[in-house]
């Protein structure tokens, strides 16, 4: 695989998460609804599938935003071509981005 590659694979892993554990929430939901103890309690737990399949299409919709914009060369790039993270505070003064594709730290001119 090249580097392309992998950093598709970086960017929808979380996507994947999401995903797998709305569909094992769905699997699991008539066991929580058969045992229930109290008459409320599965309706308690209706939502979370719903939620994490929401949560899996706001991370890919982000994830495929951040390629795109990568791809049109329109979202902040390293020199080598690879995405920049979130900007953080860096320990001697400044917000700094890492680059996810080489590791190097890019500063904010302020």
């Amino acid at each position: 695989m090249q580097r392309w590659d992998w950093s598709v694979v970086r960017a929808y892993l979380p996507t994947a998460l999401a995903l797998m554990t709305a569909f094992l929430a769905s699997l699991a939901m008539p066991e929580v609804r058969a045992g229930a103890t109290r008459v409320d309690a599965s309706a308690d737990w209706n939502w979370a599938a719903y939620a994490l399949f929401a949560l899996a299409c706001l991370l890919g919709a982000g994830a495929t935003l951040r390629l795109w914009r990568r791809r049109e060369a329109t979202g902040l790039l390293c020199q080598c071509g690879g995405l920049l993270g979130p900007e953080r505070m860096d320990g001697r003064g400044g917000r700094a981005s890492v680059c996810r594709a080489c590791g190097r730290t890019w500063r904010r001119r302020t």
